[in-house]
């Protein structure tokens, strides 16, 4: 007969493999995976200046992007979705032709005549700008609960000198194949919501009232209010305010998260929240 001790150990360690081989979790436990991917795009433009001499666009844009997910359907159903939500395109392009043409809207955007009007009534010794370059980086941010979150990091440099950064974030709901907006909340509840970004902004400035945040660089707290510029993560909703949108800075982005138990009580019902 077999040592008792030595038995209750073996039966331990196939408990111990049994548990680590797949995470503690049944098969249906699982969330559905979406297998991503990623393609690069790159533009160059030039126009002519006041002063005689060409200004040079240059455009890199490099995007994660919606390769599979369950079925060829939902693929098809997810891959319109972030074209025409997180590039801005028709959904009647395929996925590379709707980057080619995401990437070409950009240097159009930066290639009007006389951009340098600008430095016309400034002093004479201004450098002109000779040299535009517009990267964006598009990658994932979050990919729980039926939700993706795609992440647009945009950066703009003049003469090689870095002017601006911003990000912007793009929510998709893998359930209903819509973009997640607003309506999470109830219509009666948004100003509670904005009320707490406000008072977490007070918390993580350790301020406590309008004037000490003036004195930081904020401004328009009277008008703080929710945006669509959110991502989910693992603790909570974080929006992401764009620079100049609520601190002076140029380059300033304020971020401010609240937790799921915080926001629970303002979800509009079947809202994405309380998957969380």
């Amino acid at each position: 007969m077999k040592n008792p001790i030595s038995l209750i150990l073996l039966i331990l360690t196939v408990v111990i493999a049994v548990g680590c081989s797949n995470g503690g979790k049944t098969s249906g436990d699982a969330e559905p995976t979406v297998t991503l991917s990623s393609t690069k795009q790159s533009d160059t433009l030039s126009f002519p200046l006041s002063n005689g001499n060409n200004c040079k666009v240059l455009v890199d844009v490099s995007v994660t992007y919606p390769k599979a997910f369950k079925t060829d359907k939902e693929t098809a159903a997810l891959q319109r979705l972030f074209i025409t939500t997180v590039l801005e395109c028709p959904d009647s392009l395929a996925m590379a032709d709707a980057v080619k043409q995401y990437t070409a809207s950009i240097s159009s955007l930066n290639s009007t005549d006389g951009s340098d009007e600008d430095y016309a009534e400034q002093e004479e010794d201004l450098i002109p700008v000779e040299k535009i370059q517009i990267s964006v980086n598009i990658t994932t941010a979050f990919n729980h609960h039926g939700v993706i979150t795609f992440c647009k990091e945009v950066t703009y440099k003049r003469n090689d000198v870095m002017t601006s950064k911003m990000h912007r974030y793009y929510n998709l709901d893998l359930q209903s194949m819509k973009p997640v907006d607003l309506t999470m909340f109830r219509d009666d509840a948004i100003s509670d919501v904005c009320q707490l970004l406000k008072n977490k902004l007070m918390e993580q400035t350790h301020t406590h009232n309008n004037d000490e945040l003036n004195e930081l660089g904020y401004f328009n707290i009277d008008n703080l209010t929710v945006t669509t510029n959110f991502c989910f993560d693992d603790n909570g909703i974080t929006w992401s305010f764009l620079p100049q949108e609520l601190a002076a800075d140029a380059l300033t982005e304020p971020r401010i998260t609240i937790s799921y138990d915080a926001l629970k009580p303002l979800a509009a019902e079947g809202s994405i929240i309380n998957r969380f």
